[in-house]
């Protein structure tokens, strides 16, 4: 029997994932909010919850020696011990069960309800060499765009990967709004609002129907609780968390030729980089290619379609301290390979799979599709 778990994140009020800038930035003063919230936001409530289920003392927690078995399950600090996640994704009820929302892979542009794909283009000379970089058909549907922040159900997203056109976008204005907001620091030995500490945040407000959800498995099965009540995200805005056994997985396509897509649907750790770790600088045909192998999978990468990268950071309650900004690999964005070997076996080993640095977090899932050349 299988100890994976979806829980998932209702919200009772708004909801505030502070983006990784400063206030003091760029002479503007509101923070928005990050959508979908950052991993390690789910992962310390998915960890709070556990251990407050266990009626955890949380000063003695951080102590060395204390809670020893709970530690091995759940990790200390940034270590997750055998937690590990899955997601974070949206989840979207309309007018069935809730299912996972997936980001639109970066390679299909639109115009209003018309797509095209990118695919490698002609060599051309840039600051990496001569390269393919990514480009659409001549002549076809001028002005399209990517589909940045915005969502396809696994349908879609499964059409999508086999080269057919999506038949339903969620766009962030289907999923949520946002609302300014006005706060004041306080001093509580006063009780009086301290001088000259106003801010500005812009709170998401998810629309009925709208939730968070994550995959959660390796630790023991008496630790999932069935629900609860959790402070989710910035200001403290409660939750209510849902466990259920998890969805049927998304399921893989059927490539025949030897083109695979890599799309990522989870922000991915290269290391600060873009390329895929451990692929190596190569010629074929005098046009610049990287080579390399993932999950035994050897691979030949020709370009890639990447968003703008994703800046993380967030609040170290062990040390009291921020987390040093990271820059990821943003989900949606797209590689366009080569395999050499049997292209189904490749798909079946990289599928579902994850990429990089910190997969615990559920960092660098990856999805499986085909390309044209």
């Amino acid at each position: 029997m299988s100890h994976k778990k979806q829980w998932r994140f209702d919200p009772l009020d708004s909801w505030f994932f502070r983006e990784a800038r400063a206030f003091d930035t760029s002479g503007s003063h509101e923070l928005s909010s990050l959508f979908p919230p950052p991993a390690r936001t789910v992962a310390g409530a998915i960890r709070t919850l556990i251990g407050e289920m266990q009626g955890v003392d949380w000063e003695r927690f951080a102590q060395a020696g204390e809670y020893p078995d709970l530690k091995q399950q759940i990790g200390v600090d940034d270590d997750l011990g055998l937690l590990k996640m899955t997601g974070p994704y949206p989840l979207w009820k309309g007018q069935q069960l809730y299912q996972r929302l997936y980001p639109a892979p970066l390679h299909l542009l639109a115009k209003a309800k018309e797509y095209v794909f990118l695919k490698p283009g002609e060599p051309v000379a840039c600051d990496l060499g001569k390269v393919r970089l990514p480009e659409k058909p001549k002549d076809s549907l001028p002005g399209a765009k990517p589909l940045e922040t915005a969502w396809l159900d696994g349908a879609d997203l499964q059409r999508v990967l086999g080269g057919e056109s999506p038949k339903t976008v969620y766009h962030a204005k289907d999923l949520y709004d946002t609302e300014p907001r006005l706060g004041i620091a306080r001093n509580p030995a006063q009780r009086t609002a301290a001088d000259g500490l106003l801010y500005q945040t812009r709170h998401v407000r998810p629309r009925s129907g709208l939730a968070i959800g994550a995959t959660v498995s390796g630790i023991a099965p008496e630790l999932h609780p069935d629900r609860g009540v959790i402070r989710f995200g910035g200001e403290g805005r409660a939750s209510a968390v849902t466990v259920n056994p998890i969805p049927p997985a998304l399921a893989p396509p059927v490539i025949t030729g030897h083109h695979l897509l890599l799309v990522l649907l989870t922000h991915a750790d290269f290391g600060g980089g873009w390329l895929l770790p451990g692929f190596v600088p190569d010629i074929q045909h005098d046009v610049q290619v990287w080579r390399g192998q993932l999950h035994g999978v050897d691979l030949m990468l020709h370009s890639a379609a990447l968003g703008k990268a994703a800046r993380e950071g967030g609040w170290d309650l062990l040390h009291q301290q921020p987390r040093p900004v990271v820059s990821l690999i943003p989900a949606g964005s797209v590689y366009f390979c080569t395999v050499t070997g049997d292209p189904q076996s490749a798909v079946a080993a990289l599928h579902g799979g994850h990429v990089g640095r910190n997969t615990a977090l559920g960092r660098g899932e990856l999805a499986v599709g085909l390309w044209k050349s």
